[in-house]
């Protein structure tokens, strides 16, 4: 909606255990079109979490990685885009997508509700996780869908 405000983002970092990197708020907010009415507290605690539940989940590939030689995942080599690689992009669509899906029950209590009354917050979750889902699947070279024999 443009109303002439200027929009300004949280400019933090969250610092990562390592492997992975940093999280930047401000990144997260803009690309996840994330309300600055939603406190900041609050986008933190999603975030954190996002991170943590990555962490570890994806602990068994950042000990292939490391045993490789890598010590970072930005030292991982590949096609870049904006200074990022395939893993870190991927290991931010994990985390943004699952924080965003904590969030959106705090978009229902927004000054501009009719804006979100009509969304499908249920469906709108399920997507988002699924999203992380396959960004986590990516990361661990898995194709999209398997089937396994039981």
């Amino acid at each position: 909606m443009l109303n002439g405000n200027v929009t300004e983002y949280q400019d933090e970092i969250i610092e990562s255990t390592g492997f992975w990197g940093n999280i930047n708020i401000a990144e997260f907010q803009r690309q996840r079109a994330i309300p600055i009415q939603i406190p900041l507290e609050m986008v933190r605690a999603a975030l954190v979490q996002a991170m943590q539940e990555m962490e570890i989940e994806l602990a068994d590939v950042v000990e292939k990685y490391q045993s490789d030689g890598y010590a970072y995942v930005e030292n991982v080599g590949g096609v870049r885009f904006d200074g990022d690689n395939f893993l870190q992009i991927q290991y931010k669509k994990a985390v943004f997508a699952r924080a965003k899906a904590d969030l959106l029950p705090e978009f229902m209590t927004l000054s501009a509700r009719e804006v979100h009354e009509n969304r499908d917050l249920v469906q709108e979750r399920k997507t988002l996780l699924t999203e992380a889902a396959m960004a986590v699947r990516a990361i661990k070279g898995k194709k999209r869908s398997g089937v396994w024999l039981i």
